[in-house]
């Protein structure tokens, strides 16, 4: 089936493409979306051969953490071990710019075939985040649009054409700098900065 490239209010997303990006999760699909530090790729974190789909586009990928993309803290607890500490820290930082890295539950580490025990939990300030979780009840497993590390992919028809051969759908919002997320580790019971600052 061809992809689809939509193109999406950057404030206010069509609440009827939203709803047409929720049935691409639903159904094992790759979609390409905005966040507010640039495009990501993301799949249903609850659908086995989605993300498996998602390893095959990002070879690499699982050297790496795995970034979740979740509504809020709450839903935090389902797929990490969130500790008083923790919450603490990220109660006043989501939704916002930050990755927080935590111990992972045993159940998503298996789901995410990963060796690695931590997972990387995000809650997006785009627009786009809003909308979609209003439709949509289940983690994304995200990651950055791009295949190497050194590259930095802004311009909306630069990543249809790189990627609409490997997703079902792109969510178009316009050229989106890239401002790379702080990564802040909560995984020894103190808060060690990554990348970024907290």
């Amino acid at each position: 089936m061809a992809s689809t490239r939509l193109e999406i209010h950057p404030v206010n997303p069509q609440v009827r493409f939203v709803k047409q990006a929720v049935q691409i999760l639903e159904n094992d699909g790759l979609v390409l979306y905005p966040t507010e530090s640039g495009y990501a790729i993301g799949c249903n974190a609850e659908s086995t051969k989605a993300i498996h789909r998602l390893y095959a586009l990002k070879k690499p990928m699982k050297k790496f953490f795995m970034a979740l993309i979740l509504p809020s803290i709450s839903n935090a607890t389902d797929y990490a071990k969130v500790s008083n500490y923790a919450f603490n820290i990220m109660k006043n930082r989501v939704p916002g710019p930050y990755t927080f890295i935590l111990p992972a539950a045993p159940t998503i580490v298996r789901k995410l075939d990963v060796s690695r025990p931590e997972i990387g939990i995000r809650m997006p300030t785009h627009p786009f985040f809003a909308e979609l979780f209003k439709h949509f009840d289940k983690p994304i497993l995200s990651t950055a649009a791009k295949l190497s590390e050194d590259e930095a992919l802004t311009d909306p028809d630069v990543l249809w054409s790189k990627f609409k051969a490997s997703v079902d759908m792109m969510m178009d919002c316009g050229e989106i700098a890239i401002n790379p997320t702080n990564i802040i580790s909560l995984v020894n019971g103190e808060a060690e900065v990554i990348r970024g600052e907290l």
